[in-house]
């Protein structure tokens, strides 16, 4: 038996949930023992997913990206989405879908929680998948770890589509490419990508293949079971298409993505939506660390490795695919870093693998500490809104820094993992209470929209003679009827019709259209006016209003 060979049967038989004292590696404190332990695991994910992706799941105002899928929620469902009363090639039927159930679960206009909840159920999902795969080949607590770098990084904590994060879609090919590094290329592979085709349209698929062809492993390459089922998703839905919406809608959802250009800054984007674990997926290049993992384990990890790394260069260089690469690049970080810090936290990693664990431990904590005293000191003086959050998120990281540099004094690995897990805490506090809510206040466009929808009563449309931003006419709570011209109000259907208008368009009201009288004004955030306008008729509440009146 070559020395390779007996190196590997050592440590295939290593048990990877106990740590090794003989390698000068301190005893793991009880808890952590507890934590890792297999009763517990799945406890300690939905513990962790709970914590990071499920509290304050829902709260975030959409943005405009975001507020198109809403706006598409409070319609019927078809090949494409429909904003403003016409077709969006940009949103696919497996990606409304979700919002328009959880709408219709809510009884009424779909409301942030339509657009943001199935995207965090969907985090969730791929995290267990993940996770459990990783158990399965690379031990248990690894599989613990890889569900907490996936559930405590900033892109699961936000979940924005802003950010380019589309959860719904990524859980087709994640999955798919999950797939292709355990069982290979099988039908369940192919029934994913059918449905990250309906979610997310070709470039996931072209995606997927592309990686496929990277990867080149036996039983994982291209095949006809996996082709099959998107080929059939990609008819079907061709079919449907052509049936209920003119042709160009059908060719405009297939070209849209190649009017997008190079995406140049998506590598640095995925860095930092991975934080703060992405610096430890830098640990699999040491060669202690892979040979610490099981050969299995290892083929996972450097597979993932490969993907992540394929992503972002066919994401930045080819157009239309960066939104498809975001999420599987993110995956193989977070398996990565989870690999990198289970070997150390084993006592395998090597000296090299172990300064570089501390060393970036120690930078982000201290980094961390210099802008909660400062950011976080000024807004605690100068916003007493924030002052109680501001100084829990001072506190918490003072705590974690000194637990990370008495853990780094000591070389106690566990305890400085402590430290960053305690961070990764810091980030979501500092989202939740003051993200959020200076997000939901400033710069979202929920006040001014509620401003509007508080007028007119429940489901009732809003008529305007030019394109709203989506994420105001999302946020009235009514469906919005984009006109050709004033004139054409009057072919609405009859009853009371209101009309968000600029100042000078209700200035300048063409006399041939229907009549029409200033219900309220607003400001917009500039300073600009609009006028909310209705024509002339009874409302709810009125005696002249009849039950069947018009909507």
């Amino acid at each position: 038996m070559s020395v390779e060979t007996e190196q590997n049967a050592r440590t295939d038989a290593r048990p990877s949930t106990v740590l090794r004292p003989d390698r000068g590696e301190r005893p793991t404190l009880f808890v952590v023992r507890w934590v890792w332990d297999f009763p517990h695991r799945f406890a300690v994910l939905a513990l962790t997913a709970t914590v990071f992706v499920l509290l304050y799941g829902g709260n975030l105002d959409p943005g405009p990206i975001e507020s198109r899928l809403g706006l598409a929620s409070g319609e019927s469902l078809g090949p494409f989405g429909q904003v403003f009363g016409s077709w969006d090639p940009s949103i696919w039927p497996g990606r409304l879908a979700p919002s328009l159930i959880w709408a219709w679960g809510e009884g009424g206009w779909p409301t942030s929680a339509s657009i943001r909840w199935p995207s965090a159920i969907a985090g969730v999902i791929l995290g267990l998948v993940l996770a459990r795969h990783a158990a399965t080949i690379l031990g248990g607590r690894a599989g613990v770890l890889v569900g907490l770098c996936w559930y405590g990084s900033l892109a699961l904590m936000d979940r924005s589509a802003g950010a380019g994060i589309d959860l719904v879609t990524a859980l087709g090919t994640v999955a798919v490419l999950d797939r292709l590094l355990g069982r290979g290329s099988d039908l369940v592979a192919g029934t994913c990508l059918a449905w990250a085709f309906l979610a997310g349209g070709w470039p996931p698929v072209v995606v997927v293949l592309l990686v496929t062809v990277v990867l080149g492993r036996p039983g994982s390459s291209i095949s006809a079971r996996l082709l099959l089922p998107p080929a059939l998703a990609a008819a079907g839905w061709s079919l449907w298409a052509w049936s209920v919406a003119p042709t160009e809608a059908w060719a405009a959802a297939l070209t849209l993505p190649l009017t997008e250009g190079p995406s140049w800054w998506l590598a640095p984007g995925v860095v930092a939506l991975a934080l703060p674990w992405s610096p430890f997926a830098a640990l699999v290049a040491g060669r202690s660390v892979r040979e610490g993992m099981p050969t299995e384990g290892r083929a996972y990890v450097l597979g993932w490795l490969q993907a992540a790394g394929a992503c972002l260069i066919v994401g930045t260089v080819v157009p239309g695919l960066a939104g498809a690469s975001r999420i599987p690049a993110l995956a193989g970080l977070a398996v990565a870093a989870a690999a990198g810090c289970d070997r150390v936290l084993a006592g395998d990693g090597g000296e090299r693998a172990r300064r570089w664990y501390f060393g970036v431990i120690l930078t982000m904590l201290f980094a961390s500490t210099g802008l909660a005293l400062g950011a976080g000191g000024y807004l605690a003086a100068a916003v007493s809104y924030y002052r109680a959050v501001c100084i829990l998120l001072i506190v918490l990281t003072v705590a974690a820094t000194a637990l990370a540099v008495w853990s780094a004094s000591r070389r106690h690995a566990p305890g400085a993992f402590f430290a960053v897990v305690a961070l990764a805490v810091v980030l979501k506090l500092a989202y939740a209470g003051y993200y959020v809510p200076e997000w939901n206040y400033r710069r979202s466009q929920g006040p001014w929209g509620r401003a509007v929808g508080q007028w007119i009563p429940p489901n009732w449309p809003i008529y305007t003679t030019h394109t709203w931003r989506t994420d105001l006419a999302f946020a009235t709570g009514h469906p919005f009827r984009q006109l050709i011209s004033a004139q054409h109000l009057a072919y609405q259907p009859e009853g009371v019709r209101f009309v968000l208008l600029l100042d000078t368009e209700f200035a300048n009201w063409p006399a041939q259209a229907p009549a029409l009288r200033r219900v309220a004004s607003f400001q917009d955030e500039y300073g600009g006016g609009r006028v909310l306008a209705r024509t002339d008729g009874p409302l709810p509440g009125d005696p002249l209003f009849r039950a069947g009146g018009s909507r």
